[in-house]
């Protein structure tokens, strides 16, 4: 299959907080599955809108890499779907992040 990204995924499970609108006081415990340079693919359990504005907030406290340190920043909700297991109750979100994830793109080493 012919990939179309830009950017290659990085995996990792790193738990965040997921604020549904970028000046919600509100918070979703959820967690990064994984990211890119310039976007996040995250898990919550609140289904999120195209278009809708989030912001993540990364504990970074389990992670050696680009990710950790990422503190709060906001992006866009470029899709949203509901987990491929049956009643899971869990969303898949494809997130792009407003001025990128990480100051350069991440290299084919951090894949290794």
């Amino acid at each position: 299959m012919f990939e179309k990204r830009k950017w290659p995924r990085v995996l990792c499970l790193e738990l965040c907080e997921m604020h549904p609108g970028a000046d919600s006081a509100r918070k979703q415990s959820s967690r990064v599955l994984n990211y890119s340079y310039n976007g996040l693919l995250l898990e919550t359990d609140m289904p999120l809108g195209k278009g809708q504005y989030v912001k993540i907030d990364v504990r970074g406290k389990t992670m050696e890499n680009a990710l950790t340190g990422l503190g709060r920043r906001v992006g866009k909700v470029r899709w949203c779907s509901p987990r491929p297991e049956q009643l899971s109750g869990y969303f898949a979100v494809g997130v792009e992040m407003l001025g990128g994830v990480s100051e350069e793109a991440p290299s084919c080493e951090t894949l290794r």
